[in-house]
């Protein structure tokens, strides 16, 4: 399995404390069969989450020299808060694409609905990258309304679940608003979303594999796991 979402770089933010907590998630990811991972620390403008690409190159190769041991492929990122004025902070540099392709992970508020979150992203789109939204079924303003996620695929928007989530992990509703997303066709990755070596979403991906698969088919399990990573990570389109 190929993790898109985790915040394993350590001391930019409310992940990995160190490199020695950062190795210890490295070592679960490889126990549990993960062979690559997408390093997506928070960017939150004007906040104490906004760690500049420059030092988190700086921590990330330090990083890498660990992953290399695990045999583990690890790619840097963001992942990016959306507010309307995101597209000012892209343009000036401070937001890392995944692996310097035209992706972009996004989150969105937690518990309130984003207005004009579609002519963000046309924004965005319009300066050459392709938005991904990360773990869709944990946003409670939004919890339930598959329309809303279809449009944004519609569009051309990718969408990210957590793994954990189908355990359970956030609670019931966000539970079957994955199995929802994920049977309609709307998911493109997993990402354990992972932020502490003591949370056990490793371990839940090697719990989930098997379900996953029935859930969505063989192909699709293939896709949304590993293929659509790689095409990523080669900076070529994704369907």
């Amino acid at each position: 399995m190929k993790d898109l979402h985790s915040h394993i770089l350590p001391g930019v933010d409310d992940g990995s404390k160190s490199l020695e907590q950062t190795e210890l998630m490295l070592k679960s990811a490889y126990d549990n069969g993960v062979t690559d991972i997408m390093l997506t620390p928070h960017f939150v403008p004007d906040s104490k989450f906004s760690s500049p690409c420059v030092v988190n190159k700086n921590i990330f190769d330090d990083v890498q020299e660990i992953a290399k041991r695990y045999g583990i492929n690890v790619y840097l990122g963001n992942e990016v808060y959306l507010t309307h004025d995101i597209v000012k902070y892209i343009k000036k540099g401070h937001v890392a694409s995944l692996n310097n392709s035209r992706y972009i992970l996004f989150e969105i508020p937690m518990h309130q609905k984003f207005n004009n979150i579609k002519s963000v992203f046309i924004e965005v789109m319009n300066l050459g990258f392709r938005p991904i939204l990360a773990h869709p079924e944990r946003y409670s303003a939004y919890l339930d309304n598959v329309d809303f996620f279809e449009e944004l695929r519609d569009m051309g928007v990718l969408l990210q679940i957590n793994y954990p989530s189908l355990l359970g992990m956030y609670g019931l509703r966000p539970k079957r608003m994955a199995k929802k997303l994920l049977k309609k066709g709307l998911i493109s990755f997993v990402g354990s979303d992972i932020h502490d070596s003591s949370e056990g979403k490793y371990e839940a991906i090697k719990k989930m594999n098997k379900k996953l698969k029935w859930i969505v088919g063989k192909d699709k399990f293939e896709e949304i796991t590993e293929l659509n990573f790689d095409l990523l990570v080669k900076n070529e389109e994704i369907f």
